[in-house]
């Protein structure tokens, strides 16, 4: 058998106190388990290697004679949202990764895992270019458009034997916004008054969803992979977050964040329109949520370090304005 040690790195648990124990364990013995799959899918690699981690799963590159393989490894999640996505896109052929081979029973490793095509590129978040970024945004935001017309069953996300919880869109929401922005967060870098708003928001009938449709669930420029040569390509949506069903206004407004740079807002607000514009329960509803978005991406941000200011400051111009229109009613 292949082996593949050079993959295997231990992290003790003093030294990553927040990391769980199913991701030192994945990590740690990522060669091992590396190898078992490889010789259980009967594959032949020139060499294997460490690609990249994510929030949610590790990602192993296999390299073979003619092409290049994506090992997805998910220490915790059970993937079953990710493969639900990625598989109703490659359904309505809009771009995203191929998936080869999946197992979400554990069975064999600790873990549920897919193989994937290996897409080129980089994310639009990297290009420097300004006509490139917008070029990106257009593309990704006519990809977006037509993910949107697709239904699904719920808010929310799948099990892992395929069934659809009933959930609804504003409990969703705020499952989101305690994940993204969870205490104390919010209460560091905005006042009383500003919380009060953001929870009053959550209950607004403007935010219900009478019929979900497949989103992204964590959409921006790093959700979108793109080759240049002189004009930008889009090769695949990717990454997709834990929830990918509500509304999907959601992503547009997540993909319009003011942390992002104003090129690819412009680009991606002209792609999702292309095919019409928005109507007027869409134009009602999509401020609201771009509150919600700044609000708790400021507050992520601010968390991990990050510039939070463009973020922190369009969510309480959004309040102002929408409050100054009697949308919104604090307490």
């Amino acid at each position: 058998m292949n082996n593949y040690a050079h993959l295997n790195h231990y992290i003790s648990p003093s030294a990553e106190a927040g990391l769980s124990d199913a991701w030192r364990r994945s990590l740690g013995r990522l060669g091992d388990y590396s190898s078992i799959l490889i010789r259980s899918l009967n594959l032949r690699p020139l060499e294997v290697s460490l690609h990249d981690q994510t929030e949610d799963h590790i990602l192993v590159r296999i390299r073979l004679p003619g092409s290049y393989l994506i090992l997805r490894v998910a220490p915790e999640d059970d993937l079953a949202a990710y493969v639900y996505q990625i598989r109703t896109l490659n359904g309505h052929n809009i771009p995203a990764p191929q998936i080869i081979q999946r197992d979400l029973s554990r069975s064999l490793v600790p873990f549920a895992f897919t193989l994937e095509s290996y897409v080129p590129g980089v994310t639009a978040a990297e290009l420097e270019s300004a006509p490139l970024l917008r070029g990106a945004g257009r593309q990704a935001g006519r990809a977006l458009r037509r993910m949107h017309r697709i239904p699904v069953t719920s808010a929310g996300r799948p099990t892992a034997s395929g069934r659809w919880p009933q959930q609804n869109w504003r409990t969703v929401l705020r499952q989101i916004g305690r994940h993204l922005a969870a205490p104390p967060a919010d209460a560091l870098i905005f006042g009383e008054r500003e919380q009060r708003t953001v929870a009053h928001l959550l209950d607004h009938s403007l935010l219900e969803c009478q019929q979900p449709s497949l989103i992204h669930g964590r959409f921006g420029p790093r959700a979108v992979r793109c080759t240049s040569s002189g004009n930008v390509h889009m090769e695949a949506l990717i990454d997709p977050g834990y929830y990918v069903g509500g509304d999907g206004l959601y992503d547009l407004a997540c993909g319009l964040c003011a942390a992002y740079p104003e090129p690819w807002s412009e680009g991606l607000l002209d792609g999702y329109q292309s095919a019409g514009p928005l109507n007027e329960a869409e134009r009602r509803r999509l401020p609201l949520l771009q509150l919600l978005v700044n609000y708790w991406e400021a507050c992520r941000l601010y968390m991990h370090a990050e510039p939070h200011d463009a973020a922190r400051s369009e969510a309480i111009r959004l309040m102002e304005e929408l409050v100054g229109l009697q949308r919104l009613v604090t307490v």
